[in-house]
């Protein structure tokens, strides 16, 4: 079974760095990380690109979505 964990981006430059680095030391192999980012105006994704690249063995399991404008949580 596969675990999919969907992480939406927007306004979380503060806060993202430590949301990859939690989620990358997980040692389920069984899962899935879809990033949202959901038209946001700040570095998230900067930081998010940056972070990801600390974890090589993990990209396979990332998949970066993104919207053309912000949709919200629904």
């Amino acid at each position: 079974m596969k675990i999919s964990v969907i992480i939406p981006i927007y306004k979380v430059e503060r806060f993202i760095d430590r949301c990859i680095d939690s989620l990358m030391q997980q040692t389920l192999d069984e899962v899935e990380y879809i990033f949202v980012n959901d038209a946001t105006p700040d570095g998230s994704m900067r930081v998010l690109e940056a972070t990801l690249q600390k974890y090589p063995a993990r990209l396979q399991q990332v998949k970066i979505l993104a919207h053309e404008e912000n949709r919200g949580l629904p």
